[in-house]
């Protein structure tokens, strides 16, 4: 009986120990597949978290060069350096104003001392040269009263075809309440603009571009035609935002005139404002040009500056009629090789006609005015070259290896004299016919 006792323990025993090694096995077993998920958990984390973080910094890249494509400058070697303001070429696509090849009178008030009239003018009310912070250089500020302003360097006797360009800015709330508000540029028949100082639209003949912010007499652009015959009399008016109650004191607005036999186009920065085929008949000839202008509230003024008066309008066909074309209308930002924006209608037809000629190359030749030592002048005049012949290529898709480059500084210029307008011809582009 005691050994039955003890076999029966001992095979209790036996069974507690294959139960709890099986019970061990099964918790072994667990623990490893549960040590096993874990680890495909984290290791599936690092791969999603890999993944993850490349898709992030393939987004962040992304983001970026989309970001630095609007902003980054074709970075080569320092004289083919061109930062091509690619929205303002944009925003000047339809922008068809080049102006005259001969640049004939330019005025920017840069040899007249602060507070005084400026040399060149003649008025019946009065001017002064002032500077402004928020924008450089002198500008002739025009203030209350009925003024006439003449510009002597202005021809008595102008040609058929010509264009007239001035910057201007005003210094008043344009939605502020004023009687009149005026500045009018009058081409007349008057032979000489000096006479009838003290009146308004003098001539028999003549076509008046008014830019009005008033209230009482309106805000806009307008134009006015007279001739004796009234029949053929006509207005017009249009309302580009910088002279309506949305225009901004202090903005400099660029005014383009175009005069081509009977027709005149004006714009206001890049748009076309008018456009009018018999501005004027074929038998009667604008002899004079002078400013008018009308304030009728105290401490509120228009400002003038870079006054351009050229000719030698000339269309696709003649632009290289004697081999060269002096290339006014492509214009930088001072001292450097950044193309101005309004520059774009010049560039556009210089494009068409190396379009209509694939076979011919060209020579784009940079030049500056005397101010600075050919040390600054020549490398300048190198990169505006450069900067021309790139964007011809970008812009107009033009080969570049039909166009040459060169910088000659201020070593030939076309006006031997130290005057404001001598100093404007001198700095041009000059593109040849090879």
């Amino acid at each position: 009986m005691k050994y039955i006792s003890l076999a029966l323990v001992t095979l209790s025993l036996l069974c507690s120990s294959q139960a709890q090694a099986q019970l061990f096995k099964k918790i072994k077993n667990k623990v490893e597949r549960k040590i096993e998920q874990k680890v495909d958990q984290q290791v599936d984390k690092e791969i999603d978290d890999v993944f993850d973080g490349e898709k992030k910094e393939k987004k962040k890249r992304k983001k970026k060069k989309k970001k630095s494509s609007t902003t980054e400058t074709d970075e080569t070697s320092e004289n083919e350096t061109i930062t091509t303001p690619e929205v303002g070429f944009e925003a000047y696509s339809k922008y068809d104003f080049i102006p005259g090849e001969k640049l004939v009178a330019y005025e920017d008030f840069s040899n007249d001392m602060v507070g005084d009239l400026p040399q060149k003018w003649n008025t019946n009310l009065s001017s002064e040269i002032v500077t402004i912070n928020t924008t450089p250089g002198n500008w002739m500020r025009i203030g209350k009263g009925v003024g006439i302003y003449v510009f002597s360097e202005i021809p008595s006797d102008i040609p058929e075809d010509f264009t007239l360009e001035f910057d201007i800015i005003y210094d008043f709330k344009p939605d502020s309440w004023a009687f009149k508000r005026h500045l009018n540029i009058l081409l007349s028949d008057l032979a000489d603009p000096n006479t009838y100082m003290s009146y308004h639209d003098q001539g028999k003949n003549y076509a008046k571009i008014g830019l009005a912010i008033g209230s009482g007499s309106g805000r806009g652009i307008f134009f006015t035609k007279k001739t004796p015959n009234k029949g053929l009399n006509l207005s017009s008016k249009s309302y580009p935002v910088s002279f309506s109650k949305e225009g901004t004191a202090y903005e400099t607005i660029h005014i383009s005139i175009l005069k081509k036999g009977t027709r005149i186009k004006v714009y206001s920065n890049e748009e076309k404002v008018i456009d009018i085929p018999r501005a004027t008949e074929s038998d009667i000839l604008f002899k004079t040009i002078r400013f008018e202008s009308e304030i009728t509230t105290e401490n509120e003024h228009f400002y003038l500056n870079n006054i351009k008066f050229a000719t030698g309008v000339k269309t696709s066909d003649r632009l290289f009629e004697n081999g060269s074309y002096q290339a006014h209308g492509i214009t930088f930002d001072s001292g450097s090789a950044n193309i101005k924006a309004s520059s774009y209608a010049t560039l556009k037809q210089i494009a068409q006609v190396m379009k209509a000629n694939p076979d011919t190359s060209y020579k784009i030749i940079g030049h500056t005015d005397n101010d600075g030592s050919d040390s600054v002048n020549i490398p300048l005049s190198e990169n505006r070259a450069i900067a021309v012949q790139k964007t011809l290529k970008k812009e107009f898709d033009i080969d570049s290896s039909r166009l040459q480059t060169l910088g000659k500084g201020s070593s030939e210029p076309l006006s031997s004299e130290n005057t404001a307008t001598a100093k404007a011809q001198n700095r041009r582009v000059e593109i040849i016919q090879l």
